[in-house]
C-alpha cells in the first residue's frame, strides 16, 4: 500500500470557512487526518490510486526535474529542508538550541 502526504497551515487558510469545513472538504477527496501539530499544522495522507510505477514517463520526467530531494528531516514532525536557500526555521530553532544539525541528516 503505498501513500500520498500532504501537508497544510491551517492558520493561513481563509477565516470565512471553519477548519472543520476545510477538513471535510479534504475528507471528500479521500485524505485522511493523520495529526494536528500545536502549531497548527494539519497532516493528511491518502493512499495512492496506482502505483508510481504506472505513471506516464513524461510526468515521471517533469517531477523528477523539478522536485528536490530533502537534505534533513525532523523525525518528530515530518517537516523537511532540502539544504537549499534560506534555512528552515525548525533546523535553525534546533541549531540555535545548540543541536548538531548533522543529526537530522536523511
Amino acid at each position: 500500500m503505498l501513500w500520498e502526504y500532504r501537508k497544510i497551515v491551517l492558520n493561513e487558510h481563509h477565516r470565512k470557512s471553519d477548519d472543520i469545513d476545510l477538513l471535510c472538504e479534504l475528507g471528500a477527496d479521500r485524505w485522511e487526518l493523520v495529526t494536528i501539530t500545536p502549531n497548527n499544522i494539519a497532516y493528511l495522507k491518502r493512499e495512492l490510486e496506482e502505483p508510481p510505477s504506472a505513471q506516464s514517463e513524461t510526468a515521471e520526467a517533469e517531477e523528477t526535474v523539478s522536485r528536490v530531494e530533502p537534505k534533513y528531516r525532523d523525525p518528530a514532525t515530518g517537516e523537511t529542508w532540502s539544504g537549499r536557500g534560506r534555512m528552515a526555521t525548525w533546523l535553525k530553532r534546533k541549531q540555535d538550541a545548540g543541536e548538531d544539525i548533522d543529526d537530522y541528516l536523511v
